[in-house]
This record gives C-alpha cells, structure tokens and sequence, in this order.
C-alpha cells in the first residue's frame, strides 16, 4: 500500500458541529489519531485527507495542519471520481463513514469504517474499528495497517511478552 486517503467528519472528529447564532465554530477531533498517523508515515505510505464540509474547512485545516496530513475539499458526490484521478486505487487505503464513502471502499485495495459508520459503508469495508469516529479510529487503522505490512514491528511495539 502506497497511500492512505481519510475522511475527517465520522472519522476524525465525532461528525458532530457546534454552531452559535453566527454558524459553525468548532468541531470535536479525537486524541489519538496524531498517534496513528506517525506510525503510517513510518511504513511510508502518504497520508491526504479528504473534507466535503467547505463551512468548517478552517478549522479542519487547522487541525490537519498540525498533524502534518495534507487536506483537500471533496464533495461527497465527487468522491470517487477524485479517488480514481488522484490515486492508484489498488495501492490505496481509504477510511471513510459515510453513504458516498461506500462506493470509494469498493474500488480501494484495503478500506475501513468506524463502528458507528452506517451500516451499508461498514459491509462495503475491509475492516471495521472497534472504535467510533473521533476516539481513536486513526491509531487502531494504523495499528491494523502496522500488523499486516510489518507485523514483526507490531509484535515488538504493541503485543505483550
């Protein structure tokens, strides 16, 4: 696998907006997926993400920027398209949660969903978190990522002696 393609909404954040009279002003990220974006980089596989949400593209941006991931608008009806043009899709990760997110896992050499994710994009992944979206889906993808590409590394940082 050469790149790993993540969804923010339902995946690095909760999905939930918090907005005043004067619109949207922040959203929930999860703490552990910096984390699990550091082990992926270390397998050398880039990491991009993928937002349709252009009202709260700051602050995802933001966000992003301190972790080092690279962020692009997509809007969830061109996303599969964008996925075909932009990617080698069979070297391809994807991580998404939602209804659009589905046809884009179907094309995708290895895919994932958050446990909350709707339930036809969780038959469409490879795999599926144990975890919800905004508490932690990143760090167990990489870790998953990590078992199958590396697994000699995985026993020695993660499983007990």
């Amino acid at each position: 696998m050469k790149e790993l393609i993540t969804d923010v909404d339902g995946v690095l954040t909760d999905g939930k907006y918090f907005y005043t009279k004067d619109g949207k002003v922040m959203k929930q990220f999860g703490p552990h997926d910096s984390d699990g974006f550091k082990i992926i980089n270390s397998l050398n596989i880039k990491v991009r993400a993928i937002s349709a949400d252009h009202r709260g593209f700051e602050i995802t941006k933001k966000r992003l920027n301190d972790m080092g991931v690279e962020l692009t608008l997509v809007s969830e009806h061109d996303r599969l398209g964008w996925i075909k043009s932009n990617c080698n899709t069979k070297e391809t990760i994807f991580v998404g949660d939602g209804l659009h997110d589905a046809a884009v896992m179907r094309v995708c050499g290895l895919s994932f969903a958050p446990s909350n994710a709707l339930k036809i994009t969780k038959n469409a992944a490879s795999h599926v978190t144990s975890c919800e979206g905004g508490n932690g889906v990143m760090l167990e993808v990489a870790m998953e990522i990590m078992k199958r590409l590396d697994n000699k590394r995985y026993q020695e940082l993660f499983e007990a002696k």
